[in-house]
């Protein structure tokens, strides 16, 4: 049974224009992301989806063993889902690739991302229908805390688990069931700070750089 990696990277960027292969210490953003999928042992295939033809000529140049898919215009706009996007991936691989077990939709986005990351969040999916990378966050909630109480030290209050955007992993088969990217008994991996990063801005590029320079 195959693990397979989706990588969505359309073309179009409001905040950084070609933000997915913008230059981050060296080399297109993207790419730093597809080196943690082809380095993670668990993966067996690494597929890209993109509209953007100057995304899979960079894609083809780094990591030609990639699979690339042409994501129609439709899936490719501001509104359009990452769900829909994957939806569409997987029926192309499931063409190419037999008996495809898992997906792990990993973000261009994230370029500290570990191959060990992947292989842990991989391994839950024994256990779990779909899993998620969170983070400890010790901070107080407008929405969740009673903010007129006094404060606690940090370490005798209890975190609140944080969704991050690194990767997702899932059953493919109850995913294309439930068109979302996390279902049924949810799992949920803990990721270390400062890999949770994600560059959506111009001020996040130079905190990552700043960070890879340093890793």
């Amino acid at each position: 049974m195959k693990n397979v990696a989706i990588i969505p990277a359309r073309g179009g960027s409001k905040e950084i224009e070609n933000k997915n292969i913008i230059d981050i210490n060296g080399k297109p953003l993207i790419c730093h992301s597809l080196k943690a999928c082809f380095e993670c042992k668990s993966i067996d295939y690494v597929a890209v989806s993109t509209d953007s033809d100057e995304i899979s000529k960079v894609v083809r140049e780094y990591y030609p063993d990639t699979i690339i898919i042409k994501r129609p215009f439709v899936l490719a706009t501001d509104l359009a889902t990452s769900e829909g996007a994957i939806l569409h991936a997987i029926d192309i691989l499931e063409k190419k690739i037999s008996k495809i077990k898992n997906i792990i939709f990993v973000q261009a986005t994230s370029p500290l991302s570990l191959p060990n990351d992947f292989s842990r969040m991989i391994l839950m999916l024994e256990e779990f229908d779909s899993v998620a990378f969170y983070i400890d966050d010790f901070g107080f909630f407008f929405d969740v805390h009673d903010m007129s109480i006094p404060r606690q030290p940090r370490q005798l209050r209890t975190p609140l688990k944080r969704e991050v955007g690194n990767a997702w992993a899932f059953d493919k088969n109850e995913f294309k069931v439930h068109k979302s990217r996390l279902f049924g008994n949810i799992g949920y991996e803990k990721i270390d700070p400062p890999r949770h990063l994600e560059i959506d801005t111009i001020s996040d590029i130079f905190m990552i750089e700043s960070i890879l320079n340093n890793y």
